[in-house]
């Protein structure tokens, strides 16, 4: 068995969804939880929210500053990307494209290796759907590291509670995580998608590398 934290981001010029997994000995679980697979154990999620009103400059800069302070952090061992797709509209591709450059240049900056995944392949390998939607795949992310009694009570605890009306849209870009890391967003969980994914890919050459 071996050690590693991976990083998975989900990157965008509005919102950027980000996760942190690990696996191996030291994995006791969340808090003590056990986990469906004991070679998985979650470690924080969230996400970066830009305003549309920022130039895309200021937006890139923000997420760049949140991004660095993530890794700076939890120091992941590796770091986990979708793969750049055809898209329709040319100027989200390159808002797309200059926020996954940030994400590159963070790894760069420090020497973390890039592992891409194609979104199809992803959905498929995690829910058997290779057109899976977002709540899908948020409901398999959940399922296999075992936070669904977690979320759920956690849930119920904010609804209805002023002051934390807005706990997943409102986040902090400079302390860029949710006020309770349990309460799993859309784009969160893309991010600990990969990092699932990643796990199981890179663990599987690692098993196969000990024979």
């Amino acid at each position: 068995m071996f050690f590693m934290r991976v990083i998975g981001i989900d990157p965008g010029t509005l919102c950027c969804g980000y996760g942190v997994i690990e696996t191996g000995a030291r994995v006791q679980g969340f808090k003590g939880s056990k986990n469906p697979d004991p070679e998985l154990a979650y470690v924080t999620s969230g996400e970066i929210r830009m305003k549309n009103t920022e130039s895309l400059p200021e937006r890139l800069k923000i997420l760049y500053t949140a991004l660095k302070n993530i890794i700076d952090e939890y120091t992941p061992a590796h770091l986990c990307i979708e793969k750049i797709f055809y898209h329709k509209s040319i100027h989200s591709a390159f808002a797309l494209g200059t926020a996954r450059g940030i994400v590159m240049l963070l790894a760069a900056q420090n020497a973390i290796p890039v592992f891409e995944y194609n979104s199809t392949a992803l959905k498929m390998a995690l829910t058997g759907y290779g057109r899976a939607e977002k709540r899908q795949v948020k409901e398999m992310v959940i399922r296999i590291l075992n936070l669904k009694n977690k979320q759920d009570s956690r849930i119920q605890e904010f609804k209805g509670s002023s002051r934390n009306k807005n706990l997943i849209s409102s986040i902090d870009p400079s302390a860029p995580r949710p006020l309770d890391p349990l309460i799993i967003t859309e784009d969160a969980a893309d991010a600990l998608a990969l990092c699932i994914c990643h796990i199981n890919h890179y663990s599987s050459g690692f098993k196969e590398g000990l024979k």
